[in-house]
């Protein structure tokens, strides 16, 4: 499920590049897009028949994105090791941001240019205890281009004080508000071009002044461990924008930005997408349903790289504390 997003935002670029090809007269292949639940292996048997059938003796090409996490590579291994015992002409192309899982003998190559996000939203990325410490994920290196601006500054609010609710953001009404003012200050959703906007969101490009900033570019993210963002959203519909909570049915929705509306998502499940404007809804402790006591988040919780990865310009982060967060 992590990687249905990014596979499906993969499968409609494919079908613009075949409508393309296909009215100047070139006939391509068809994509299709197979979605596996891998998380047990229990649909590995069934993905490689599927494939092999497909290529019925010939070529077979496969495109899988976001297949790292450390929890399934070993089962995506055994389905590429698999897969080449029934399809000798394989062609198969696997991204992931962790390294060091690779299947024996295959060709890999490191993309580690930060070229998705402004310098200002890298350093804070690159904190993560995944790349800084534990060294899951490879540290960047230089971008290799020149920087036309850091970026936008960070902005860091918080969820503490004055008729703050709740031990998270999400479950606060205030800290939808806040949110709410913060996205209105951006003017985002208004109507025609804004040269205090535009200034502020540029990244790394320059040329003429972009647009406006609709609502379809913002993100708001939080962890797979709280599933309460009621008070976050009502705050964001009290004050006139449109916001939604990403169901199942609503990935493709998401991933290719059709509804002009704010989307509120779980950092796992939006691997691969990128917004203009990501609010990380960030917690450092929380109460546990379960035993009712105060825990630590541990390291690999990974916000940063899960959650504050996903922004090309504007990084807002919500969390208990509005002083500068500590290395995940």
């Amino acid at each position: 499920m992590e990687s249905r997003a990014a596979c499906t935002m993969l499968y409609h670029l494919l079908l613009q590049t075949v409508k393309t090809q296909q009215s100047a007269g070139v006939s391509p292949g068809q994509p299709h897009l197979l979605l596996y639940d891998l998380y047990d292996g229990d649909d590995v048997e069934k993905a490689v028949n599927d494939l092999s059938q497909a290529a019925s003796g010939g070529s077979l090409y496969v495109i899988a994105d976001e297949v790292g996490s450390k929890r399934r590579i070993r089962i995506f291994q055994t389905l590429c090791e698999l897969l080449l015992t029934r399809v000798p002409r394989l062609h198969l192309w696997a991204a992931s941001c962790f390294h060091g899982d690779e299947p024996a003998c295959w060709q890999e190559e490191y993309l580690t240019r930060p070229l998705r996000s402004p310098p200002a939203v890298v350093r804070e990325v690159e904190q993560d205890a995944r790349i800084a410490t534990h060294r899951d994920v490879l540290q960047y290196r230089e971008r290799g281009v020149p920087d036309h601006t850091d970026g936008p500054p960070v902005t860091r609010l918080s969820h503490r004080g004055q008729h703050h609710s709740g031990y998270t953001p999400g479950g606060c009404v205030t800290c939808g508000r806040v949110v709410a003012s913060f996205l209105h200050s951006l003017r985002v959703g208004v109507t025609g071009r804004s040269t205090t906007t535009s200034t502020t969101l540029t990244s790394t490009s320059g040329g003429t002044t972009p647009p406006c900033l609709q609502w379809r570019d913002v993100l708001v993210l939080y962890r797979d461990d709280d599933s309460d963002q009621s008070g976050m959203v009502t705050g964001l519909q009290e004050a006139g924008i449109p916001v939604r909570v990403m169901e199942d049915d609503d990935i493709e929705d998401v991933a290719t930005a059709r509804s002009d509306v704010v989307w509120v998502a779980r950092g796992h499940r939006v691997g691969g997408l990128e917004r203009k404007v990501v609010v990380c809804l960030h917690y450092g402790f929380f109460r546990s349903k379960m035993s009712q006591r105060f825990n630590f988040i541990s390291a690999y919780s990974s916000d940063r790289l899960y959650l504050m990865s996903r922004c090309t310009s504007q990084l807002v982060i919500v969390s208990p504390d509005d002083k500068p967060l500590e290395g995940d």
